[in-house]
């Protein structure tokens, strides 16, 4: 596995340091340095095998075209504290697996990827291990041999010094490059001011880089079939590994020199505990594999003897088998000679019933042979007076026949008559029509009965289900303060991961919907499941009806969450444009008024473009078919604009006679000017405190002007 070493520091004018002597001696270039009056010198530095400045891609794409002595000399500039961190410098690894070309282009993309990420400019200087000499008692002292007891380099560390600024470039006029004086990178900013912007700590920014280096450089080696990085800890990766301790400049040169230090013990100790680990793992892994091979060879004989027993088996099985066969062909012969046997002895009693059965018949019918001349003549006699009897029966039925055609026709007619005369009328007292009545009336009884109790029982869940909603509702209005209803931005909880919790808006939103309504987060006198019932009985209809936006909050705090994003987002794009715009105005002011004039002069061009800049927000609030939402938004950030404006006539006013002459004059007339204009228009929404600034910066300019034109007393020089 290829080693993973990145790690990053500041370079602070708080130590020492400069930010165009650094990048000179990583670059082994001649830089000046405006800011200090020096030159720096570090042409004749060994082992600078390339140095490139990397641009962020928006600027690559404008044609900014920037030098390393101009990039450092701004990057200085732009720093006015004695403590600032004027650079940030990334110290890689380089693969020495890979070539010299493949190792340039791997710190080529890293430091693409770093700019593009955290919008700076890098400059990206590529060092080789520099090997000296042995040593030689003899020859004249040089710094290209060793001295005695010193040794050289590991010659595998070839590394990037990744120099990158710590304000993000902007575009001046002319496609020049400038730093904002007033805007550090998110990565310079505290961890405390980090977390108030919902970010992660430097810490965790530090590892997220790691792992984009790793990917990086993993890409590449894959490519060439070689070890990837791996960016986890040894204890991550379950390895009994002791990681080494940072050595230190100093601490490796004094190993070098072959002078024992406290650290280099500790390394040296760490090294051969890992070292005496790493021995006793191979031969545990030597012991599995011996015992391993002793498994397989065991494994292959008790196959072979398997094999083996299988042909025996399967003759035996087959042995089994015929025998099975000639048992069962055996019993069958023996069944069958049992049931012939048993058929024999059937057969001769069958016989003999025959014999008796025929002696029987034959005695029968000797007798009805005897008899035969009797049966012959009653049987005439019985067949002639069953003839008569047959025509007596059929003149029978004819006579019938003719009858009851005759009493048909007669009842047909009596029925007819009957129904023509008269039809029977329902008697109001009969008991089955009373029983009648009675049973049907029971039955529409109980069913109205039931129906009752239906809708009782669904009123009742309802209203059930109704308080439980009340009271589930005041639950969540009285505990909107609470860390289990709130978001946690401080512990890295998102919107996206709670859901159901309010955001600082939402908890606002309900606290003056409580304060409108008298309902107080907490009442001392009263218990606090009394109170949150009492709250509850105040979500009547009419206070429902009335408030339906804030119901929903309280129910899905989400959905309402994203329907006002998505309402505000037409005013988010509108202050972005109207953003840009001011921006573009500010730069185009700089030649008007002789130069940037540092922070006097940014607010001075803030102030004179306020106008246009308010009169579009006014317009903006005044559109009635914009959402409502997005309006009230632009009202609070025309409050904060027209509030931050006051701030900045009161400090520019105070700090305008602090410019240079060329400079002071024309700033001087363009903020009485916007002062008298401002006043003007706005006086009137102004509020005291803000009238106050005003008058207060206005105050302080007139008492400095007028000191600077009261004549010294004394003698003149």
């Amino acid at each position: 596995m290829t080693m993973v070493h990145i790690n990053t520091k500041a370079i602070s004018r708080k130590a020492g340091q400069s930010a165009v002597a650094c990048a000179a001696y990583r670059a082994g270039d001649i830089l000046d340095d405006v800011k200090y009056g020096k030159t720096h010198d570090y042409s004749k530095k060994s082992g600078v095998m390339s140095s490139d400045i990397i641009l962020p891609f928006a600027l690559r794409a404008l044609g900014v075209n920037v030098d390393r002595e101009m990039l450092w000399n701004l990057a200085e500039a732009a720093e006015t504290r004695s403590d600032s961190r004027v650079a940030r410098e990334w110290l890689i690894n380089l693969p020495y697996e890979l070539s010299e070309q493949d190792r340039h282009s791997l710190a080529i993309d890293f430091a693409q990827k770093l700019v593009d990420d955290m919008d700076v400019i890098a400059d990206v200087c590529i060092h080789r291990p520099v090997m000296k000499l042995p040593f030689d008692p003899y020859a004249k002292p040089s710094s290209k041999r060793l001295r005695e007891g010193e040794k050289n380099p590991d010659p595998r560390n070839f590394h990037a010094h990744i120099l990158v600024t710590t304000r993000a470039p902007i575009v001046g006029p002319n496609k020049t490059l400038a730093f904002d004086p007033n805007l550090k990178t998110p990565f310079e900013w505290s961890n405390k001011k980090r977390k108030a912007h919902g970010l992660p700590s430097s810490m965790k920014e530090i590892k997220r880089i790691r792992g984009m280096w790793v990917d990086t450089a993993n890409k590449v080696l894959a490519q060439h079939n070689l070890p990837l990085m791996d960016a986890r800890s040894y204890k991550d990766q379950r390895l009994d590994q002791q990681p080494t301790i940072k050595m230190g400049v100093h601490a490796t040169a004094m190993e070098r020199r072959g002078i024992m230090t406290e650290k280099g013990n500790t390394n040296r100790a760490i090294k051969a505990r890992n070292k005496l680990v790493a021995e006793n793992h191979i031969k545990q892994e030597a012991d599995h594999e011996r015992r391993i091979k002793q498994l397989r060879d065991g494994l292959t004989r008790a196959t072979e003897q398997n094999a083996r027993l299988h042909r025996l088996i399967g003759g035996t099985k087959q042995r089994v088998d015929l025998t099975k066969q000639l048992i069962e062909s055996s019993e069958h012969d023996i069944a069958y000679c049992t049931e012939q046997s048993n058929r024999t002895a059937d057969r001769v009693d069958d016989t003999n019933r025959c014999i008796e059965d025929a002696k029987r018949g034959v005695a029968w019918a000797a007798e009805r042979c005897e008899n035969l001349p009797k049966w012959i003549n009653g049987t005439d006699r019985r067949s002639q007076k069953a003839q008569q009897r047959i025509d007596l029966s059929k003149q029978w039925i004819s006579a019938n026949s003719k009858r009851a055609a005759n009493s048909e026709s007669v009842a047909q007619g009596i029925h007819q008559g009957i129904a023509e005369r008269a039809k029977p009328v329902p008697n109001p007292f009969d008991d089955d029509a009373r029983r009648a009545r009675a049973a049907r009336l029971d039955r529409q009884q109980r069913q109205i009965d039931r129906d009752t109790r239906a809708n009782r029982y669904e009123d009742e869940r309802i209203f059930e289900y109704v308080e439980r909603m009340k009271l589930h509702l005041a639950m969540r209005l009285l505990q909107r303060h609470h860390e289990s209803m709130t978001i946690r931005w401080a512990q890295g909880e998102t919107a996206e991961n709670t859901p159901d919790k309010f955001d600082q808006r939402q908890v606002a939103v309900l606290s003056e919907f409580a304060k409108h309504h008298g309902i107080e987060s907490h009442d001392k006198a009263v218990e606090f499941t009394a109170h949150l019932r009492q709250v509850a009985k105040r979500f009547d209809h009419t206070l429902v009806e009335n408030n339906k936006s804030i119901i929903k909050l309280l129910r899905d705090p989400n959905a309402e969450r994203e329907q006002y994003l998505a309402l505000i987002q037409h005013f988010t794009d509108f202050r972005d444009n109207i953003d840009q715009k001011r921006a573009a105005l500010n730069t185009s002011n700089i030649d008007e008024l002789g130069g940037s004039a540092g922070e006097v002069g940014r607010m001075t061009r803030d102030t004179m473009s306020s106008f246009s800049y308010i009169e579009e927000l006014t317009d903006y609030i005044n559109q009635d078919n914009y959402p409502t939402e997005a309006r009230g938004l632009a009202k609070e950030h025309l409050a904060d604009t027209l509030n931050e404006t006051c701030e900045q006539l009161k400090l520019a006013l105070r700090d305008v006679n602090s410019l240079p002459t060329t400079q002071r004059k024309t700033y001087s007339e363009a903020l009485k000017a916007t002062l008298e204009t401002f006043t003007e228009q706005y006086g009137k929404e102004l509020s005291e405190s803000q009238h106050r600034a005003l008058q207060g910066g206005l105050e302080t300019y007139q008492y400095q002007v007028s000191r600077t034109n009261t004549p010294r007393r004394g003698f003149s020089p």
